[in-house]
């Protein structure tokens, strides 16, 4: 484990949706002992192989310990402090397993806030000796054991983006919803949000916020005056808070991703609910993806023999256009009908119009190293590379 290079793959968002500075980000571990500012520091120091500066700060009455550190490659200085736990922070880890804080705050760059987060994640849980926990203090999500371990600290670990963010919702009246993220402000970025969504269309609305959000830390949001492309068959304008009178409900900056010269983004949502409709994905999320998938692809085989009778398994390839042909590379669905040891039969479930010579019902053979993802469409809902270690639970290996 070590520290991740910054890399820029972002072009920043149009200045209507610029929040600068971003807004600071920070991250609680919990330790299983108490750990003095000197411990914390050189640990720090151990972990990154190199000096870094650092100073003690005025200390709050909450806080054992506070220091400024510059560390070589992170951009901004990071505060980091030592506290006791309390009785009522409402962690279901006792005081007694895990008896102490130790926190770490910063400003993620705009270029990268994904790489920062993973380098933050790191450098507090080498201050701490040993991580039980990871709480994140912007969206109060909480990692532990082996979530925090495959995302955050182990070899080659990668969280997705959307680890940068979470998804809130606001009844505005009965049954009408407005979801919106909480964490876009701290990448330096307009939070998203859709309104008048009813109930029936949360899981859309929850994939095109997902979707947006991701494809804006590599892409630069729209001004509210264009239209935006975010899947073949997609389109969306984003517009402000104050523009649709929601702005009691929602922080500024904030874009709210309607239909083009809509009122709402009824038309996308509706979309969405089809299997043939997909979003575009960044080319971080797209690799990650196809990562995991191939890595996994032993225990989706092993769920498709268990279930693909009764649940649609899902694997999705991507047909590259010829050598001589401009137009991107497809990621097209099949849906698995047979099981050939390491091998899958799965047939074509929609083909584009622009890519002749194909059609929905053909059949293809499918091995670990022709795929960029697999899903497993589960009553509970959809389980993909990420749910892997799930999916095993539930369906061992019984060869």
């Amino acid at each position: 484990m070590s520290l991740l290079p910054l890399i820029d793959l972002s072009s920043l968002p149009d200045t209507q949706w610029l929040v600068e500075p971003p807004e600071p980000s920070g991250i609680l571990i919990g330790a299983p002992n108490e750990v003095s500012g000197q411990q914390a520091i050189q640990r720090m120091a151990d972990f990154i192989g190199d000096s870094i500066q650092a100073g003690e700060l005025e200390t709050p009455p909450d806080q054992d310990w506070l220091a400024q550190v510059e560390v070589p490659g992170i951009p901004h200085a990071l505060l980091l402090f030592g506290a006791p736990r309390t009785e009522d922070d409402g962690l279901e880890c006792s005081l007694e397993e895990c008896p102490y804080l130790v926190g770490i705050e910063t400003i993620l760059p705009a270029i990268d806030p994904l790489t920062m987060y993973v380098n933050m994640v790191r450098l507090v849980a080498a201050s701490a000796g040993e991580a039980m926990f990871a709480w994140d203090i912007v969206t109060n999500r909480i990692m532990t054991g082996q979530t925090l371990d495959n995302a955050f600290l182990g070899d080659g670990a990668e969280p997705p983006d959307r680890i940068l963010w979470v998804i809130e919702g606001i009844e505005t009246e009965e049954e009408d919803w407005i979801l919106q993220t909480k964490g876009l402000h701290r990448c330096g970025r307009a939070e998203l949000a859709v309104a008048n969504v009813g109930e029936e269309s949360h899981q859309a609305a929850l994939m095109l916020l997902d979707g947006v959000a991701s494809l804006s830390m590599e892409h630069p949001l729209p001004s509210p005056s264009d239209i935006a492309r975010i899947g073949a068959d997609l389109k969306m304008q984003l517009k402000t808070a104050e523009s649709m009178e929601l702005e009691e409900y929602l922080p500024s900056p904030t874009a709210m991703i309607t239909d083009p010269e809509g009122k709402d983004a009824s038309v996308i949502l509706e979309a969405l609910k089809q299997p043939t409709v997909a979003m575009y994905q960044t080319s971080r999320s797209s690799s990650r993806e196809t990562r995991l998938a191939r890595e996994s692809w032993s225990i989706f085989v092993n769920t498709c023999r268990h279930v693909c009778g009764e649940i649609d398994c899902l694997v999705q390839v991507p047909f590259m256009p010829k050598e001589d042909d401009e137009q991107d590379t497809h990621h097209l669905w099949l849906k698995v009908v047979k099981v050939n040891n390491d091998m899958l039969q799965a047939e074509l479930v929609h083909c584009p119009p622009d890519l002749p010579g194909m059609t929905p019902g053909d059949l293809h053979d499918i091995d670990s190293e022709t795929i960029s993802s697999w899903c497993v469409m589960l009553p509970q809902g959809p389980h993909g590379p990420d749910a892997a270690m799930a999916l095993e639970s539930m369906y061992p290996d019984d060869q």
